[in-house]
Parts: structure tokens; sequence; C-alpha cells
């Protein structure tokens, strides 16, 4: 594989889109062929005891208004449920449906596959120096995401 001549961002970019290509391509196989990376990155965000939209507004950077149109997709497919916060009768809080705590163990399956994959490939030193490296990358160019 030739290297860019000016940059790492394209490798790294080239890097993560085949890990994304791969993992959505394996959780689509497990029955979810409905899942994109936007609704993976709201669907994290979601802990056992359901987060606000506004947290997940938060934690991704993103207006309120963005993710009520990235929950109510998912809360029409079935992997979400918004509900009334029981602390705080104002607020609503997103949780996980049976479907949605399928899928989310389904991605953590597929990413753990994934990992031993390129751990057989580079060999346990390798991988976890390449996850050295990865970790000063971040702190070179910029806050961590």
């Amino acid at each position: 594989m030739e290297f860019a001549p000016d940059h790492i961002g394209v490798d790294l970019w080239r890097a993560f889109k085949a890990y994304e290509a791969a993992m959505f391509e394996a959780v689509a196989q497990l029955g979810f062929d409905d899942v994109t990376v936007a609704d993976s990155d709201v669907l994290v965000q979601i802990g056992r005891d359901g987060v606000s939209m506004v947290q997940i507004a938060s934690a991704r950077g993103v207006s309120k208004q963005s993710i009520q149109g990235q929950v109510k997709s998912l809360v029409a497919r079935g992997y979400v449920e918004v509900k009334r916060d029981p602390k705080d009768a104002r607020a609503r809080c997103v949780i996980h449906t049976e479907k949605g705590r399928k899928l989310v163990a389904a991605l953590s399956e597929v990413k753990l596959k994934l990992h031993a994959q390129v751990e057989a490939k580079l060999g346990p030193e390798r991988a976890k120096n390449l996850r050295n490296m990865l970790v000063q990358v971040v702190g070179a160019v910029g806050p961590t995401a």
C-alpha cells in the first residue's frame, strides 16, 4: 500500500472507513441492516437508565434539534423509546428498547471480533503499539473526542 505523500490524515481516514464498513456489514448480517453510523453514535450515548436528548446532543457536539430527528427515526424503527424522566417531570428520557439492547450487544460483539482480526494480522505487540500510537496522534492534533 502506498502512503499519502503529504499527510497522515488520509491514511487514518482510510483505516477508519475500512473498519466502519466492516463493522456495519457484520451488524447487517446479524439482522440490523437499517443501522447507520449516526444511529450508533446516538445509541452508544444511552446508558442503562437512559439519557436526555440534551445530554446526547452535548456529547455529540450538535444541537438538540438535530438529535430529535435522529431519536425520532430510532423510535420509528423500534430501537429506542422516549419516556418522562422519573427525576424531572419536565424532561424526557431516551432509553433502549429490547431491540436496541440487542443491537448494542451486536455492535459490541462485532467490535471485539474486528479487534481480534486486527490483532491476528499485526500480532499482539504491534496491535498494542498501534493503539498507543493512535492515542499519541489524538494528543498531538487536538482534544480527545
